[in-house]
């Protein structure tokens, strides 16, 4: 969690230094949007698909709440039949918000291909995946008190499992942990504030890797990953980890939504476009398999 941005500060300060202009920015007024769609399936769980409008980047309405599309028709068709999706929404304790979602009523099945229908103002959106990847191992997570990516140092993990032979594969971890309204997450450590749960009440919160891993070139090798950690923890802390092997569309997807990550907040990254896989909307629609789940309890305070 410790990020280390004083080099990359320095440089730009002296960049920038010599040289002050203010700079006025007019939002443009005929910002035509799309429908921002995003839904992984994940065997023996029911189907949830994120359906929001995309808005001008200064729009004041930025909640989950408040860029949901409450109307559209949502279907997921399998061998089963046509599942209906209707509106649903979970109550996020850690930001004190609700987050509305589509959700189904049939399970999605290991194996199978599912058909996504999203009928919206006249205008329809489709996407396929099938359930095949491969499920992991995971052999092991050992603490790592320091590491460094293009963001900066971290503490984190080292994850170790076996890839599969001869499939192509993609990765990214999970991490589902519990914690109280006293646990700060690294992005907004000084912005946000829980004023919505008790102290002294514990929530479940899941952390999902902003990096993509891929066994290109290293097919059917001992796979170790570095994976930053997101809340703050203390000595004795348990978590459960796991691995989640993802299709090649959802992949790509992540990783360019990362890399634009990255272009935002390092003025040397070279900005990149969001891969939307759905055509006429922006997203994903997609599939994974989790591992099972390995207890990891950490052996030190946090920075």
């Amino acid at each position: 969690m410790k990020t280390n941005h004083i080099y990359s500060i320095l440089m730009l300060a002296a960049v920038l230094s010599g040289c002050e202009k203010e700079v006025g920015i007019r939002p443009k007024s005929d910002f035509i949007g799309q429908l921002a769609i995003e839904g992984i399936l994940f065997p023996g769980e029911l189907p949830k698909v994120f359906i929001n409008n995309t808005l001008p980047f200064f729009d004041p309405n930025v909640l989950p709440g408040e860029i949901f599309v409450p109307d559209a028709r949502v279907t997921i068709s399998g061998n089963s039949g046509v599942d209906v999706l209707t509106p649903d929404s979970t109550f996020d304790k850690f930001r004190c918000r609700w987050v509305p979602y589509y959700q189904g009523t049939n399970p999605a099945v290991y194996g199978e291909t599912y058909d996504l229908t999203v009928t919206y103002q006249g205008a329809t959106y489709t996407a396929s995946t099938t359930i095949d990847q491969t499920k992991v191992n995971i052999q092991s997570a050992e603490y790592v008190a320091e590491f460094f990516d293009i963001y900066g140092g971290h503490d984190g993990l080292e994850i170790t499992f076996p890839d599969a032979v001869g499939t192509e594969d993609f990765y990214r971890y999970q991490m589902n942990r519990v914690i109280d309204n006293k646990v700060l997450h690294v992005d907004i450590l000084d912005v946000l504030v829980n004023s919505c749960t008790e102290d002294g009440v514990n929530f479940r919160v899941t952390d999902l890797g902003r990096n993509i891993f891929s066994d290109a070139n290293v097919d059917g090798s001992q796979m170790k990953i570095l994976v930053e950690v997101a809340y703050e923890y203390l000595k004795d802390d348990s978590t459960w980890v796991f691995i989640q092997s993802i299709d090649r569309n959802s992949a790509e997807f992540y990783q360019t939504l990362d890399l634009q990550l990255q272009a935002r907040i390092n003025p040397f990254v070279e900005p990149v476009l969001l891969e939307s896989k759905i055509e006429g909307a922006m997203g994903v629609f997609g599939s994974a398999v989790r591992s099972d789940s390995v207890l990891f309890v950490f052996p030190v305070d946090g920075d």
